[in-house]
């Protein structure tokens, strides 16, 4: 009798147990979702100020701020809610990083070169190919 007690209790137990790791897995994908929101908005809206920032100084500001928000997004969710994520959002976070990434170099570029268009800009570094050719020509080459 003792032994069919105790076996009734412990399958309870397993029941109970197991229904409440399902309920805490939505909660965390809940959690995902949000955190996944949150990026893609905050993304967005800095790629967006990037394209506008005036001079160096905002643009400076702006990426600083950017990854510090990042930061605090990332770590006010429970550790490992970014593996939670689907395959589509991941991608979809990433295709948003290239394009920040890819505005923050343009206009990193546009600080170092004002005046240039991007197409422009030497591959090669002239200065080393002219230093060359100067050379060959006071060797008789």
């Amino acid at each position: 009798m003792n032994n069919r007690v105790l076996t009734a209790v412990m399958a309870a137990t397993c029941l109970l147990s197991a229904g409440c790791k399902g309920e805490g897995k939505a909660d965390d994908r809940t959690q995902a979702e949000e955190m996944y929101a949150r990026i893609c908005e905050l993304t967005k809206a800095y790629t967006s100020r990037l394209e506008t920032a005036p001079d160096s100084t905002d643009w400076a500001a702006e990426c600083s701020e950017f990854e510090e928000k990042l930061d605090k997004i990332s770590f006010s969710y429970p550790p490992d809610t970014d593996l939670l994520l689907t395959e589509g959002q991941n991608d979809t976070i990433y295709v948003l990083m290239q394009e920040y990434a890819k505005v923050r170099n343009r206009r990193v570029r546009g600080l170092r070169y004002p005046d240039a268009e991007a197409d422009t800009l030497a591959v090669a570094d002239s200065v080393s190919e002219a230093g060359a050719a100067d050379v060959g020509e006071s060797t008789g080459g």
